[in-house]
């Protein structure tokens, strides 16, 4: 069961029938065993697979509202449950639902990886809905997280913020680009798509032209859509080596060759481009590693 999920979170191309029969594992282990502190993973599990995999957010959100509420339940996996189960409220659009629950875990573990995540999250919240300067002011805190993954994505929101909250215009074609990532992140692409359109033909040739097309990757990605995806992270490296998402494009379209497209030259080509020419880029680490496995060497 948890090979299965595993595959799901490492990407593997699986179909509608193979996610309706892990759902039914996952019922069958827990009609099994209960639901309970000892199970709490496995139903924080199922959750995800419901929300992310199944579009079912209210069969996610009934299965977190009850686990936080488990008698005896860890703490930790219970601040878990909260972040995604505000997550999912989010992805419903019920905003003070979520920035209840990232607070809570906030509060509960200030000095924890665990609270610089609710933070993080409640943070890019207030970008979502366009209160810029207090997200920018929690991502510069957050830079200087023990969490190198939580500082990295601190780090490029807040230099994504201050590049483009400049002038009035900017703050407004910002405002746009934010409501379409919110629906990027709620699965409404259709809507998000349209946002697109509407940001691009208010304001042309605006300096969020490459962030446009990022975006749109990420649609086509989370669609499975890889030669669309693929076709969008090359313009962004063609038209924009240049910009804050140059660096991003590289590795992502690296990965898509490495994992979904089936050429590893091409992949062992972006890798090497990325750790030569963006040294400097929090990927230039990873970008060699893989490079290097993907030459045959022996990395530990």
């Amino acid at each position: 069961m948890r090979n299965k999920r595993n595959k799901l979170v490492e990407g593997y191309d699986y179909s509608n029938e193979e996610l309706l029969k892990l759902e039914q594992e996952y019922e069958q282990f827990l009609s099994k065993f209960g639901k309970s502190r000892m199970t709490a993973s496995i139903v924080l599990e199922l959750a995800n697979l419901e929300a992310f995999y199944l579009n079912d957010l209210d069969k996610a959100i009934q299965l977190l509202d009850e686990l936080i509420n488990y008698p005896g339940i860890d703490h930790k996996l219970q601040a878990m449950a909260k972040l995604n189960l505000a997550d999912f409220y989010l992805m419903k659009g019920e905003r003070w639902e979520s920035t209840l629950l990232y607070s809570q875990v906030d509060k509960a573990y200030q000095e924890d990886i665990l609270g610089h995540e609710a933070r993080f999250r409640n943070a890019k919240l207030s970008y979502y809905v366009g209160d810029f300067q207090w997200a920018q002011a929690q991502f510069d805190i957050l830079k200087a997280s023990t969490s190198k993954l939580i500082a990295n994505d601190a780090l490029d929101l807040s230099v994504f913020i201050m590049d483009n909250l400049g002038l009035d215009t900017s703050a407004a074609a910002l405002n746009l680009y934010a409501q379409a990532d919110l629906m990027v992140f709620q699965n409404r692409f259709d809507e998000a798509f349209a946002k697109l359109d509407t940001l691009n033909r208010e304001y042309p040739a605006h300096a969020l032209e490459d962030d446009m097309l990022y975006l749109k990757s990420k649609i086509y990605h989370k669609q499975r859509n890889y030669s669309k995806t693929a076709e969008m992270l090359q313009t962004i490296i063609d038209q924009h080596p240049e910009g804050i998402r140059a660096d991003n494009a590289i590795f992502e379209l690296a990965e898509l060759y490495e994992k979904h497209l089936d050429d590893l030259e091409k992949a062992k080509m972006l890798y090497e481009t990325l750790f030569i020419d963006y040294s400097g880029s929090t990927f230039a680490v990873e970008a060699r590693k893989r490079f290097r496995v993907l030459r045959g060497d022996k990395v530990k």
